[in-house]
């Protein structure tokens, strides 16, 4: 008696199981399961979080290029504040590359890894060059007080037009001492001019230095990955917007798979 009873609750299940509408409740309750893990997918929050790094990486160059402005003057240097501008520029950078390596690994959209590598090489540059630069630039500021002292015993009319040639000379233009004319030249003793000379050719060659880092390459290589996080995130903006809709039809399917189902159960 027990043997035929399970048999038959046995025939019933299959019997129900093969109705179209036991599949069909089957599928709708899959495609829930589905939206279910498309919505809660964080690809937005991330996107927005590289958005919001490389912007900060920005904020912090232009920081930096003004710490490096008086670096380059010698007016309030504070050389703990540049290392530790530049170090948190290296950091930026290559965080953000290992974060990247990381989500290409797991599958999820980013940025190309040559555009990656291209925006991590040129802040490694960067932070090397101004580093660089601002321990050469403050040696020679402190040559440059030495020959201002030599200046200082020079007459009037020879020391004032030096005296602004040196200026010039620290406010980074590149600049010689033809633009003194010849007779100037000419009357300043040539310990003081060799001094002069010099400095002036070694300010040349740290202006060279500057411009090596005194761009926006890396700004520009940070922007186009905004933008590349900014379409991500309006194209799942875009889907997610949908999603809802979609949870909607499905319940509304999947109750009356359910209610077709039961029944066609009882008959």
């Amino acid at each position: 008696m027990l043997e035929f009873k399970n048999k038959s609750i046995a025939d019933t299940f299959n019997a129900r199981i093969r109705s179209p509408w036991a599949w069909v409740v089957l599928a709708v309750a899959i495609g829930l399961t589905i939206l279910f893990y498309f919505s809660q997918k964080p690809q937005i929050i991330m996107y927005s979080r590289y958005i919001k790094t490389l912007s900060d990486y920005q904020l912090q160059e232009s920081y930096a290029l003004r710490g490096m402005e008086r670096v380059r003057i010698g007016y309030g240097v504070d050389t703990v504040f540049v290392q530790a501008q530049t170090m948190n520029l290296r950091e930026i950078a290559v965080s953000f590359s290992r974060e990247m390596d990381e989500i290409q690994r797991l599958g999820i959209k980013a940025p190309s890894r040559s555009s990656v590598e291209r925006f991590e090489r040129e802040v490694l540059a960067k932070v090397s060059s101004m580093r660089r630069y601002a321990a050469s630039r403050h040696q020679w500021l402190e040559k440059l007080q030495a020959v201002n002292n030599q200046a200082a015993g020079l007459p009037a009319n020879i020391q004032i037009p030096v005296r602004k040639l040196l200026d010039s000379a620290r406010a980074g233009y590149m600049v010689g001492m033809t633009g003194l004319g010849e007779n100037i030249v000419g009357a300043i003793p040539d310990s003081t001019k060799e001094a002069i000379l010099a400095l002036l050719q070694e300010n040349e060659e740290q202006a060279l230095a500057w411009s090596r880092f005194n761009n926006e390459l890396a700004v520009m290589y940070s922007e186009d990955m905004i933008h590349f996080f900014q379409s991500q995130n309006i194209e799942e903006m875009s889907l997610k917007s949908k999603i809802p809709m979609a949870f909607y039809f499905l319940t509304l399917v999947l109750m009356l798979s359910t209610f077709f189902f039961i029944f066609k159960s009882k008959q």
